[in-house]
């Protein structure tokens, strides 16, 4: 795993996100502040422990989480981290050699959130949760469910600030 500088509100984030009794965190931040790579990278370190888990990283449209997550954050986190893994650019997931995969997805479509409500997640992370309806965020929640070891399911999102 190749070094990382992480900042203090990093740092602080993690620390929220290793508590067990915390099962749903907000990260709060500018633009450009690092909160999307940190999470994402929890979630890579998620995927890792826990073989079997399955997790989703999700923003209102498809084609911005195929441009910011897909295509930029999580290839740099993937990079730091150096595991294993196989890629499916069809259908936009990677699944590692312990068997756990995380899905890029949007929630823009019905058939896509079908898809999503189909399944059964240890990690959901609403990335610009302030641009989702709620009631989508409710019911893709609802299948932060899955069922893996000792692996408790987390909500994460995030957002900028308004204005």
């Amino acid at each position: 795993m190749s070094e990382v500088a992480w900042t203090p509100k990093q740092y602080e984030l993690f620390a929220l996100m290793a508590n067990p009794e915390n099962r749903h965190i907000m990260a709060y931040g500018g633009a450009r502040s690092g909160k999307t790579f940190a999470l994402v990278y929890a979630i890579v370190d998620r995927a890792h422990k826990h073989p079997g888990s399955r997790h989703l990283i999700a923003r209102l449209r498809f084609n911005h989480a195929k441009a910011s997550i897909w295509l930029d954050t999580l290839p740099k986190v993937l990079q730091s981290y150096q595991l294993k893994h196989t890629t499916n650019e069809t259908d936009h997931y990677i699944k590692f050699t312990n068997g756990s995969e995380i899905w890029v997805d949007g929630l823009d479509d019905k058939d896509r959130v079908d898809k999503i409500l189909g399944r059964e997640y240890c990690t959901i992370f609403f990335n610009e949760i302030s641009q989702m309806p709620y009631d989508t965020v409710t019911t893709v929640r609802t299948r932060l469910s899955q069922k893996v070891g000792d692996c408790i399911p987390k909500g994460y999102y995030d957002l900028n600030p308004l204005g």
